[in-house]
């Protein structure tokens, strides 16, 4: 993928992401004339996950705490909606229906994560997925928010239909995004 990431202030990266469904490795670059390269890994598998930021090969900053890896879970888990496959019957997500353009999904293998509400427009297409997610403040301790992502084009890649371009971002009294992204490629990996 490739896009814009609010740091202060818009950056461009790219990155590439495995994910299944419960776990996800998302490894970003976000080039700098005046930093170098800024390298953010962000994980969750089994119950270890978090961010880890480097420049130069050098460690700037860590956050893999409890909370950090409760956020990186309800990603995973939210993150299934990426890959349509990966929410089919028999992969472990439950759902239920909120109304005829709110469904919810939960998967009880990841019980870190929070449920994740999906968003359907009149034709029945997802246009918002949203989650409470654990945010750590710059002040203060952190606490569970709406973060919300928004899918605003689809494409077919490897056979399937898929968001390609997205916004993310919390929401607080308001939708405040901070990631903006468009999927270049998907490469659809079958597990022995």
């Amino acid at each position: 993928m490739k896009g814009r990431i609010k740091v202060g202030m818009w950056l461009p990266f790219e990155a590439r992401q495995e994910l299944d469904g419960s776990s996800f490795i998302w490894r970003a670059r976000v080039p700098s004339d005046r930093f170098g390269i800024l390298e953010v890994t962000d994980s969750f598998t089994g119950s270890k996950g978090g961010m880890v930021g480097r420049i130069a090969g050098r460690q700037l900053f860590a956050d893999t705490g409890q909370d950090a890896c409760r956020s990186a879970a309800t990603r995973a888990v939210m993150e299934s909606t990426m890959v349509p496959a990966t929410l089919l019957p028999g992969t472990g997500a439950e759902w239920a229906a909120s109304s005829e353009t709110e469904i919810r999904f939960r998967r009880p293998g990841v019980p870190l994560a929070e449920e994740v509400t999906i968003r359907l427009d009149g034709d029945g297409l997802p246009v918002e997925v949203e989650a409470m997610r654990w945010l750590k403040e710059k002040k203060g301790p952190g606490s569970l928010v709406p973060f919300r992502c928004r899918l605003e084009r689809f494409g077919e890649m490897a056979h399937q239909q898929i968001p390609v371009q997205l916004t993310a971002g919390w929401v607080r009294e308001k939708f405040e995004p901070f990631f903006k992204a468009r999927i270049t490629s998907l490469e659809a990996l079958s597990v022995p």
